[in-house]
């Protein structure tokens, strides 16, 4: 293919779930797309193509990044449009499972297609070479297989598969394309059934049913046992097969069980009569209402097997099992799970030696190195890590041996014993700093030298691959300013949820000189996801109990609840880590709300331009210091919000000046309330964002902002958006002297809205009087409308009703039931 061959515009053949869901992720990233379906019998041809858009706009979570972008979607059907294939660069193919059909559709096609067009197969596990059979032999050197996972915008994985006569520049080309434009993770799989993730992870959920079954727990037990305590999904395993459909996962062990007839687990490759049962009866899970579990009202009930009916899902983790569980040395962790009697936990050990077993014996079958296993079952499955990262972090020698064991003991599921290069005396893991283990050469293989990788300054990191994060300035518990050998400065918090903390605040501020002294450049990037949880709320607290005298007794109230959240994601701030405080050390909380200010303005005036790299939440006081940087380069997954109604104040970190003052530019000197009335309602409603583009499309990003499709470029990108601001020889803005405001007629006007909703019910007393204080700070206080203001005016109204708010005891009862149960209270 030609080296300046570019895909600007793709074809989705079928409308179907994944059709339509990966036409719209296309549409995401700005890529002009046609989406195919079978003409309609009656009216529009495109009539079922149509109705699918329309399903689109239905489904949760959106598959869009804002509604208006499935309007880009280009409606097409195979008997009015097949021209329009000629102008294509890429066609996916996503019908369904048939190879017969999907032969015949390829017979129908391909006379149509362009010289350099690249012709992919969505295919979930069917053959890629046999599906090449039914292309035209001429065309066959531009077909493989692309597996997108479900849904196309929220999973980061994409397998690529080569038929025998795949090009390996098209390959490349196709790689590149998926990787920046569309964000994805891609890991490159052997042609066997189900690939790579399905592969190991229908095992590995076959493998927990099996095992779930001879200990005799009950479903919610097991999902008790195998979401988060294990790295993985909430939904654990049959929570996870009603979202994915029990008829979807019949389908894959039916792949398994028809190709893989030689594999040594095959007699485990069925479906056991529950599920056969269930899926015959229409019961299929989330989509059907009813599957393994009920949802009646707020009832969740259960599938209980003895009695075939469904009751209450009461079942939970044994606590001593639980115990173990938290142990975060993986090492310790198995070992304690293996050595156990209760039978959660052999369960447990159970089901990972037979998932390490399974994949050691069928790594070289199916992948190229362990990192592209490893990396299909995180990317593919939601596992915070893979099976040969635990294997190897518990001590490979150690697990090889009990595996071994338990083999030799008639334990395991298989009694094929593990390859002679994982029980190599030698052997340590199959990750190191040189690359990944790959049997098939006994080498290990370093990661993609393709020049698109060269955008991830820190990819998705396995255990083994050492990494450092440049250069440091200063360090402190609560934040880090470092480098990376160039004239840009780089900020990231170390607090859990990136909370922002009074230490945070001050590393910031400190940050901000440094880069004015010896920097062209200042970003602010996390290491890791969350960009922010928000403002400290113990930390407040402490401050408002050496502030009020507060009764003896309550800080440790607070601690002990604070212990009891993991993180919190609503209500304007993290919890962060705990501050342990001497009284008396306690920051006046005045004097932290005044400092958060100063941090968002130092951001907003600073002498070099600052750039928010933000990916995940960015809420409260992280989304005040993003408005308030020189740009924002965003994730597409970035959830952006001022939402500290949730614990009973206003944003008072510059959030209320800052969006008073866009609300008066984007006035242009004409009637500011219409502008402003869309930002109170945002502010004083507490919403969030749902991506990047709807955070554009609500004036938390301005158009000079970027927005990016793979997290692992933010780095890059922000940094070449600090050079071009650079390039221009930057100076800061200009202080605004004059804002226009609302001023009492506004805030008349928003009052009287509100008190309408009081009325109805929709909103609470407390509610009205937030929504009250923020509607006099947006409009500049008792002032009359149009007149002018400077910006300290509308930061020490901010600030003033945040205090005020703070001391009333609802908002006191909102910020203690927020850090006790993780989310807001509506008092």
């Amino acid at each position: 293919m030609s080296e300046n061959f570019v895909i600007r515009k793709v074809a989705v053949l079928g409308a179907g779930v994944m059709g339509a869901q990966i036409a719209a992720h296309l549409v995401n990233a700005n890529v002009e797309t046609l989406l195919f379906e079978l003409p309609a019998k009656e009216g529009d041809k495109n009539g079922n193509v149509n109705k699918a858009l329309d399903g689109l706009r239905k489904l949760e979570p959106a598959p869009a990044a804002s509604p208006a972008r499935l309007t880009f979607i280009q409606p097409a059907n195979y008997e009015q449009h097949l021209e329009k294939l000629r102008e294509c660069d890429l066609v996916i193919e996503a019908i369904a499972e048939r190879i017969d059909w999907k032969s015949d559709l390829y017979h129908k096609v391909a006379p149509y297609l362009g010289e350099q067009t690249i012709f992919a197969t969505n295919t979930s596990g069917l053959s890629i070479n046999k599906l090449a059979a039914a292309f035209p032999e001429n065309l066959r050197h531009r077909f493989c297989g692309i597996h997108f996972f479900n849904p196309p915008r929220y999973m980061h994985l994409v397998e690529l598969i080569p038929c025998t006569g795949t090009e390996a520049s098209l390959l490349d080309q196709l790689e590149e394309f998926l990787v920046s434009t569309l964000g994805k993770g891609v890991v490159r799989a052997k042609d066997t059934p189900n690939f790579i993730a399905n592969r190991i992870g229908s095992f590995s959920l076959l493998a927990t049913m099996h095992h779930a079954r001879a200990f005799n727990l009950g479903f919610e037990v097991v999902d008790a046992l195998t979401g988060r305590y294990l790295g993985r999904p909430k939904s654990a395993t049959f929570r996870t097969l009603d979202v994915v459909g029990l008829d979807v996962f019949a389908h894959v062990v039916n792949t398994m069980r028809e190709n893989l007839t030689d594999d040594s687990w095959h007699r485990h490759f069925e479906l056991p009569d529950w599920m056969n049962r269930l899926v015959d009866q229409g019961a299929l899970g989330q989509k059907t209402k009813k599957g393994i579990y009920q949802k009646i009202g707020k009832e969740i009930r259960v599938l209980d097997l003895h009695t075939e009916e469904y009751r209450l899902s009461d079942g939970e983790a044994d606590y001593a099992v639980k115990e173990i569980l938290r142990e975060r040395d993986w090492a310790k962790k198995l070992a304690a799970l293996r050595a156990s009697q209760h039978p959660q936990a052999k369960f447990l050990w159970a089901t990972f030696r037979d998932v390490f077993h399974y994949c050691a014996l069928q790594l070289e079958n199916i992948a190229g190195n362990a990192r592209d296993l490893d990396l299909a079952v995180r990317w593919g499955f939601g596992w915070d890590t893979g099976p040969f990262e635990i294997w190897q972090a518990a001590g490979w020698q150690q697990v090889a041996g009990w595996i071994s064991a338990d083999i030799a003991a008639d334990k395991a599921m298989s009694d094929v014993p593990l390859p002679a290069w994982a029980t190599d005396p030698a052997r340590t893991g199959v990750h190191t700093a040189q690359g990944s283990y790959a049997p098939a050469d006994n080498s290990y293989q370093p990661r993609s030298a393709l020049p698109v990788y060269r955008r991830q300054l820190f990819p998705d990191r396995l255990l083994g691959e050492p990494v450092q994060y440049g250069e440091t300035v200063f360090e402190t518990d609560d934040i880090r300013m470092w480098h990376s050998g160039d004239d840009i400065a780089i900020m990231s918090f170390k607090s859990k949820m990136h909370a922002i903390s009074n230490d945070v605040l001050d590393g910031m501020l400190r940050g901000i000189a440094e880069a004015e002294a010896h920097f062209k450049a200042l970003i602010i990037w996390q290491t890791e996801a969350p960009f922010s949880a928000g403002a400290h709320l113990l930390q407040l607290m402490q401050g408002v109990q050496e502030s009020a005298a507060a009764p003896a007794g309550l800080l440790d109230k607070f601690k002990g609840a604070a212990n009891r959240v993991k993180y919190t994601i609503a209500g304007g701030g993290g919890l962060g880590e705990i501050v342990n405080a001497a009284a008396g050390n306690v920051p006046r909380v005045e004097d932290v709300v005044a400092k958060f200010q100063q941090v968002s303005q130092r951001l907003r005036y600073a002498q070099v331009p600052t750039i928010a790299a933000v990916y995940g939440l960015a809420l409260g006081g992280g989304c005040e210091f993003s408005i308030h940087c020189t740009r924002i380069v965003a994730s597409l997954e970035t959830y952006i919000g001022l939402v500290e109604v949730g614990v009973g104040v206003l944003p008072a970190g510059g959030g209320c000046k800052e969006m008073a003052s866009r609300a008066a530019h984007e006035a242009r000197g004409g009637d500011i309330f219409p502008h402003l009335k869309r930002y109170f309602q945002q502010i004083a409603m507490g919403e969030v964002a749902k991506s990047a583009e709807m955070a554009r499309e609500m004036g938390y990003l301005k158009q000079s902002d970027r927005i990016v499709l793979n997290q692992y470029e933010l780095l890059h990108v922000a940094k070449e958006e600090a050079r071009a601001l650079t390039a221009t020889a930057y100076r800061p803005p200009l202080q605004p002297r004059q804002i226009p405001v609302a001023g009492r007629p506004g805030i008349a006007t928003l009052k009287a809205a509100m008190v309408n909703m009081l009325e109805g019910g929709f909103i609470s007393e407390h509610d009205y009087d937030i929504g009250c204080r923020i509607a006099e700070t947006m409009c500049g206080g008792d002032v009359e409308a149009g007149s002018m203001v400077d910006e300290q005016w509308l930061l020490d109204l901010e600030r003033k009703n945040f205090m005020e708010l703070l001391a009333t005891d609802k908002t006191r009862a909102r910020v203690e039931y927020m850090l006790k149960n993780g989310k807001p209270l509506r008092n």
